[in-house]
């Protein structure tokens, strides 16, 4: 059976707590749409995701209200391997408290959902401005692998990249900075303190006005730093590292879209210990590591850019990463 809402219900929360309150049931029936609509007509975004239902902001600045979906009604016509049909970031249209339908999309992040044998489809956000990718100088080292592997995400979407590196307060005086690299490469690049806020105003300036998504290894601090960005130490949980691992526990469980000034959206996403590229074709890899791409010009053309002599892109500084994610593709 379809859904049933009360469209004269308010939206409830249970004490200040994320926890959806169980709506009555009405009795007239909402259709929904099998078709992608235009932006124009959505009238509000998905600011978070629950079991067959989603929080959404309506347009007009009215508070986000708790939606239903139905997974068959919001296929699009198409079998969506997605593991949802609406993601964080999403635009949407909303009639009597259930989403009818989902706008098109002008990009999204998307992964493989973990531990399953035929993995379904995980979109962690759509419709972005910009891709914050948040790693760290220490605890947990810092990651190239997937810090690569976000960035190549971003770049197969035209979705706009920035490198994040937090916890430069834990670094010795005259470290080495291994991700130097990355502005050479054309990568934006920024170094930040969330615990003492240096570097944040910086970070500030250039996600204002965006929807922007963080993402990154688990205990990076992406929590940390949007706590500091928005000035409400009420957002979210800050773990600690596993003594076993010195890697980062899971806090944050789902994405979440913030407001921030200006008119900015800002998404939090958990962080993801292994994050496998979705969509991305392996004869355009190349082209999504820009530095590598061009000095590939003076290889010959029969070069497939591994572990051959004279290739050009051997001793540079992602050559690794890209041999690795070509091999997992």
């Amino acid at each position: 059976m379809r859904p049933r809402v009360d469209d004269s219900e308010e939206d409830e929360w249970a004490q200040g707590l994320k926890l959806p309150i169980r709506r009555k049931y009405a009795k007239r029936l909402v259709k929904t749409v099998s078709r992608e609509l235009t932006p124009a007509e959505g009238n509000g975004v998905v600011a978070e995701i629950f079991p067959n239902q989603a929080s959404v902001r309506l347009d007009g600045g009215e508070a986000q209200r708790l939606c239903g979906y139905r997974m068959r009604s919001l296929s699009f016509g198409g079998s969506s391997r997605e593991r949802s049909p609406v993601c964080v970031g999403d635009r949407v249209r909303v009639e009597a408290s259930v989403i009818v339908g989902r706008c098109q999309r002008r990009n999204k992040l998307m992964r493989s959902a973990p531990n399953s044998r035929d993995p379904l489809l995980h979109a962690v956000a759509a419709n972005l401005d910009l891709l914050v990718v948040v790693a760290s100088a220490r605890e947990p080292e810092f990651m190239p692998g997937i810090v690569d592997r976000f960035l190549v995400a971003a770049s197969a979407q035209s979705i706009p990249a920035l490198l994040c590196v937090n916890k430069c307060d834990l670094l010795e005086p005259g470290a080495q900075r291994s991700w130097s690299h990355y502005s050479e490469a054309g990568v934006g690049l920024v170094e930040t303190d969330a615990l003492e806020g240096e570097g944040t105003s910086v970070l500030s300036k250039l996600i204002r006005g965006k929807t922007a998504a963080f993402c990154g290894h688990s205990g990076v601090g992406k929590t940390s730093l949007l706590r500091r960005l928005l000035g409400d130490g009420r957002m979210g949980r800050v773990g600690v590292l596993s003594r076993s691992t010195g890697m980062g526990k899971h806090t944050t469980t789902g994405a979440v879209l913030l407001p921030g000034p200006a008119d900015s959206f800002w998404i939090d996403t958990p962080g993801i210990m292994n994050f496998t590229l979705v969509g991305v074709d392996k004869e355009l890899l190349l082209g999504n590591f820009p530095e590598l791409k061009a000095a590939s010009a003076r290889c010959d053309k029969d070069c497939l850019h591994g572990a051959e002599r004279d290739c050009a892109l051997r001793g540079m500084a992602r050559h690794q990463s890209y041999r690795d994610i070509l091999g997992s593709l």
